[in-house]
């Protein structure tokens, strides 16, 4: 029987991916699995020697991958890249490109016919915001009216807590209705350096007091920098996706679970006209054991009114993708039966 170090050249051309070898400094292919030849229709002999970028047709941002992964000595991956074949319609892939001690290789991921990424339906997105806006400013001033009016009959600590979080959170939407005019249209109105923790412990708060019931798990990585982008929308953001967790547990009852993290991921980049290229070293991971997904609305998930809940109206995850492109980031699902995961990554402020 062959030993498992043998056996992974083997291994590595049955990959079913395009995997390539690239010799560091001249950036020329060294070696390519059987995957990589049928993807690009060519042989090893017409491949070896010459770049991957005279092969197929890439943005220049994603030329720069290898040369990154080089200075940097780790791996790096750049997401939803447009990628053209000889001959072939444009495709969206993930590139992921890691140091190895024969090179560097570099993994071609297919992403399908678009990138499922946080642009989906962005005008749509803006001309509902217009009409939402207008609709929830009408109500604000008489709901913070009635809270104010509360206070005066409520004693306890915690009841005047409560009023608090009504007042802050109507300041809040009120600003937020203000921006959704153009959200996603251009950078965030009030950017700054935001603590992400202190925003994911204010929405589970404003979800907990709208169901105690709720079970949490927070699990936050203290070392992670301070995010760049705008609290107030960030906020709404983090909102509405532990509010999907909520409605996805609730049949659960006490064994329903949300999970709240944070944690440094390496080596993911993003383009944005906006922002440029950017660093998404800040992961928020929001998790739920409920049933999962649908497949069949799985690709479509981000696009405006598409709904898995009858009475939903699919604004919710759109909003979120537009927060996310504002801010240059991306937002990522990860969902079977028992645990669907979202992910939003952002960025610390460090351009490439």
């Amino acid at each position: 029987m062959n030993s498992p170090v043998n056996m992974l050249p083997a291994l590595a051309d049955d990959w079913p991916f395009p995997l390539l070898l690239i010799e560091p400094k001249s950036e020329k292919i060294l070696w390519a699995n059987q995957a990589s030849l049928e993807w690009l229709g060519k042989s090893l002999r017409r491949i070896i020697d010459k770049t991957p970028w005279e092969i197929i047709s890439f943005e220049d941002i994603q030329t720069t991958i290898i040369s990154k992964c080089r200075e940097l000595n780790a791996p790096l991956t750049m997401r939803d890249c447009a990628v053209t074949r000889p001959e072939q319609e444009e495709q969206f892939c993930h590139l992921t490109a890691y140091p190895t001690e024969a090179g560097i290789g570099l993994s071609i991921w297919i992403a399908g016919p678009q990138p499922r990424s946080s642009k989906v339906g962005g005008q749509l997105v803006s001309g509902m915001g217009r009409m939402i806006a207008h609709e929830l400013k009408n109500p604000l001033a008489g709901i913070k009216g009635a809270a104010q009016l509360l206070r005066d009959d409520v004693e306890s600590e915690e009841g005047q807590s409560l009023i608090d979080l009504i007042g802050s959170e109507i300041d809040r939407i009120r600003r937020l209705a203000d921006r959704m005019e153009t959200l996603g249209d251009q950078d965030p109105e009030n950017e700054d350096f935001v603590n992400i923790h202190e925003i994911l412990r204010r929405a589970r708060r404003v979800m907990q007091s709208a169901n105690p019931k709720l079970i949490f798990t927070e699990r936050y990585d203290p070392s992670l920098p301070h995010a760049k982008g705008d609290a107030d929308t960030l906020m709404q953001a983090l909102l509405n996706l532990i509010k999907n967790a909520a409605e996805a547990v609730e049949h659960l009852g006490s064994k329903g679970e949300i999970s709240l993290e944070t944690r440094f991921r390496s080596g993911v980049t993003s383009r944005n006209s906006n922002t440029g290229s950017a660093h998404l070293p800040i992961e928020i991971l929001i998790i739920d054991n409920g049933p999962g997904i649908d497949k069949d609305i799985a690709d479509q998930l981000f696009q405006p009114f598409v709904s898995t809940k009858p009475e939903g109206q699919g604004l919710g995850l759109s909003l979120v993708s537009k927060v996310a492109a504002a801010h240059g980031g991306i937002v990522e699902v990860k969902s079977r039966p028992g645990k669907t995961k979202f992910s939003l990554l952002l960025s610390d402020g460090a351009n490439l």
